[in-house]
């Protein structure tokens, strides 16, 4: 199955003493990793799983 990740967004994951966090950066260097990542995609897995239902399980509130 061939997926464009033209259009996606790019949510950056970290994890420090196995906890998982969510990361804030720059713009401009927010803007070169996902241009990194969305070049560097060779497959993807679908969660089924919106990122709304992923803030809710890390417990991230916005």
């Amino acid at each position: 199955m061939s997926v464009s990740v033209k259009d996606a967004q790019v949510t950056i994951l970290v994890e420090i003493n196995g906890q998982v966090h969510l990361t804030a950066m720059e713009k401009e260097k927010y803007e070169a990793v996902t241009f990194l990542a969305k070049n560097s995609v060779v497959g993807v897995i679908p969660t089924g799983k919106s990122q709304a239902e992923l803030n809710e399980f890390l417990g991230y509130r916005g």
